[in-house]
């Protein structure tokens, strides 16, 4: 199995992985910088995206309230130039996206969109922390992809 070491090959393993499997990942990625929103809806879009078992009715549910928690986080975020808000606004919308039901997220690429939500929430965080260190969230979540391929 060839490792994945950059976002051309990440992009093109998500592309491979089923619906289930892409929440899976989803929440192994979200779960990576989940500390970064408490929001309790939050949490539970990413327990529920572990969960092989949710039903439709649970995703839809769970993404409801991803959405309601994005909004209001944004909200908080909003002209006050808030980081750690706008951290855990990135981090809402990651798990939104991780849970939607297919067709109803407005991103293009719901997966792509939960990996770059993903690292604009830890940008926010070093930002918010006046850390001047480079972001490697990208290569975080391409070893969580290589974990998570090596586990099949």
């Amino acid at each position: 199995m060839t490792k994945i070491s950059n976002d051309s090959e990440f992009r093109q393993a998500l592309k491979k992985l089923d619906m289930e499997q892409l929440r899976e990942v989803g929440a192994a990625l979200v779960g990576s910088v989940l500390h970064l929103n408490k929001d309790q809806r939050v949490v539970h879009a990413v327990d529920v995206a572990r969960n092989r078992d949710a039903s439709d009715d649970e995703l839809l549910a769970a993404y409801k309230a991803a959405r309601v928690a994005t909004v209001d986080s944004r909200t908080r975020c909003g002209a006050d130039c808030n980081w750690e808000e706008q951290a855990a606004h990135f981090v809402a919308r990651a798990s939104a996206a991780m849970v939607a039901p297919e067709g109803v997220c407005k991103a293009a690429d719901p997966p792509w969109q939960v990996v770059m939500s993903c690292r604009m929430a830890q940008n926010c965080a070093l930002i918010a922390a006046d850390d001047d260190s480079s972001n490697d969230e990208s290569e975080n979540q391409h070893r969580i992809m290589n974990d998570y391929l090596a586990s099949r």
